[in-house]
């Protein structure tokens, strides 16, 4: 995603985008705000012909909730007989024809006082017994009243006492008319259903030019959800795919909602889609055009150009070739500048690379020939030592020359192994402790016979600095072990020399061990000698931890010290 970004095309169709961005969106938005209007205009349009719709079905449920509030109100401040009450009920179902019953709904779904003058026992109903425990208005229909045995749409209210004690539920049922009458139902309206349902999401009546109401409903259309919401307008589709406007508007807010589903293709109003279409598509086309003119003239006059000069840029540095381009020369101006320096840059570095690769190959010849040099005067120093050993007669002075010839010849490896290696910056000590091992060998191992040396050496890279103070190291050690040592048990003289190299925690340590055995019945002191002061004096150049341990039958000599990567100039 970063790597395209970054492609010049995209950067450039990027800013052109925002060039036209503010055209796009004055035209965008002057036919968003055409087509709300017109969208505005519809939903409030719908919204009032559906509440004018079901405007006689809010006459009459206005009035009955007046009536039930008002018999609610008598009878919980008068203490009424069942004979009372009854005449009550009676009287206001002969002054309402179309009321079906009136009476007072007491717990247990009892009724003592009703119009029917007799005591009623309702069905027993769930919701009722929810009701008696948080007593609150509601409407609802019965497709067979239970007094009746009409479909009613009931309205009950509940009633208390002086002293806040529910006495029931005041509840008038009348029979339900059609909401629209033939001759709106065949008027401009004949392409609408209309819905009326109550607060638990209950169809009170409906009403459809043709077929049951669902045919004009989407599929699990939930009515409880429209409950004490303001007027709500959608578009859905049916069961049988048809897409219709749906308007919700309240009829009683809180307790009865009207639901109209309405024809699309009568009541669409919008401005023509061909219009519309082409306000919304204009800012693409504009953007499309101006994209298509962007890549064209960049390809044309710079990408290819770019993409020429990168290729023979890789070309010079994978193979430093310097290839002149015939494409170049359509180019415009700045590109052939930029062509032009890359050239004289790449006959330069090809100079100044031949220049550094002969100063290089010279020092490496004056390195080498010094290092040469060193270990030949060493080697002449170790010889002139070898003269004088001869014309001394003194064992003590012997082996003191012979000591210090040891270490000169061990200073004289490690200048043969530098000028030896291809790299002057490394030195593979493994390899040079093995010669070392084998030159000490070969002097003092002539009193012990025989002699049995394990090597276990990694392969151990390390920098000059660091491999004269550990060869100088290992000489005073092996000149120790032979000196100081001694078979073992078994009358054998063993020397172990072990060269690892570990990481831990991201960091690299180098540990020499050299172990020899010794004889019990000897007894040497190590610690005292010249030998020992210039082991510690080593050690500490390499910063190096130093561990002696001396057992019974072995003496070992443990050194550790933290790696030094090669870090150039």
């Amino acid at each position: 995603m970063k790597a395209l970004s970054q492609k010049l095309v995209v950067r450039i169709a990027f800013l052109l985008s925002l060039a036209l961005l503010p055209i796009g969106l004055v035209a965008m938005g002057q036919s968003w705000r055409a087509l709300h209007i017109t969208n505005d205009n519809l939903e409030a349009s719908i919204h009032a012909r559906t509440a004018a719709l079901v405007a006689p079905e809010r006459q009459a449920l206005f009035s009955k909730i007046g009536t039930a509030s008002a018999l609610a109100d008598t009878i919980g401040a008068a203490e009424l007989s069942i004979t009372d009450c009854t005449a009550i009920m009676q009287r206001v179902q002969e002054s309402n024809p179309r009321l079906a019953f009136a009476g007072l709904l007491e717990p247990g779904s009892v009724s003592n006082c009703n119009s029917i003058g007799r005591r009623f026992e309702f069905l027993p109903n769930a919701r009722s017994d929810t009701l008696f425990t948080n007593p609150e208005p509601y409407i609802t229909f019965d497709p067979q009243g239970s007094a009746s045995e009409l479909p009613v749409i009931i309205v009950a209210y509940p009633t208390f006492s002086s002293d806040d004690v529910l006495k029931g539920f005041v509840t008038i049922s009348f029979e339900t008319e059609p909401l629209l009458q033939s001759d709106t139902a065949t008027g401009p309206n004949r392409d609408v259903a209309l819905l009326t349902f109550n607060k638990f999401g209950d169809t009170l009546s409906t009403f459809t030019p043709e077929g049951p109401i669902t045919d004009y409903l989407p599929n699990g259309l939930a009515f409880d959800g429209f409950v004490n919401q303001g007027d709500t307008f959608f578009t859905a589709t049916t069961q049988s795919g048809e897409t219709r406007l749906i308007s919700v508007v309240p009829i009683l807010p809180g307790e009865v909602y009207a639901l109209g589903s309405w024809g699309r293709a009568e009541l669409q109003r919008t401005s023509s889609p061909w219009f519309t279409i082409s306000t919304l598509l204009f800012p693409f086309l504009m953007w499309l055009v101006g994209i298509i003119v962007a890549v064209v003239s960049l390809n044309r006059l710079v990408l290819r150009h770019i993409s020429d000069l990168g290729r023979r840029m890789r070309r010079f540095a994978t193979y430093r070739d310097v290839e002149t381009s015939e494409k170049i020369d359509d180019a415009p101006s700045e590109i052939l500048t930029i062509n032009e320096t890359f050239e004289g840059m790449a006959d330069q570095l090809l100079r100044d690379e031949a220049d550094l690769e002969n100063a290089v190959f010279e020092r490496e010849v004056l390195l080498k020939e010094v290092h040469h040099r060193v270990k030949n005067n060493l080697q002449l120093i170790s010889s002139i030592i070898n003269m004088q050993v001869r014309q001394v007669a003194s064992p003590e002075a012997v082996a003191a020359l012979r000591q210090f010839q040891d270490r000169v010849t061990s200073l004289a490896s490690v200048h043969r192994a530098l000028y030896q290696e291809p790299s002057l910056t490394h030195i593979r000590f493994d390899v040079l402790l093995g010669d070392l091992v084998s030159q000490v060998n070969a002097v003092g191992s002539a009193q012990y016979r025989p002699v049995e040396i394990d090597l276990e050496l990694d392969p151990v890279t390390l920098l000059p600095d660091q491999t004269s103070p550990l060869a100088m190291v290992t000489t005073e050690a092996l000149s120790n072990a032979f000196k100081y040592g001694g078979p073992g048990p078994d009358g054998l003289f063993r020397l172990k020399v072990h060269l690892k190299e570990t990481t831990e925690g991201g960091t690299t340590h180098v540990r020499l061990v050299i172990e020899n055995s010794i004889d019990a019945e000897t007894s040497a002191d190590t610690g005292s000698g010249l030998g020992k002061r210039l082991i510690l004096a080593f050690a500490s150049q390499l910063d190096a931890d130093l561990q002696e341990t001396e057992t019974d039958d072995r003496y070992i000599l443990s050194i550790s010290f933290k790696y030094q990567p090669f870090t150039p100039d």
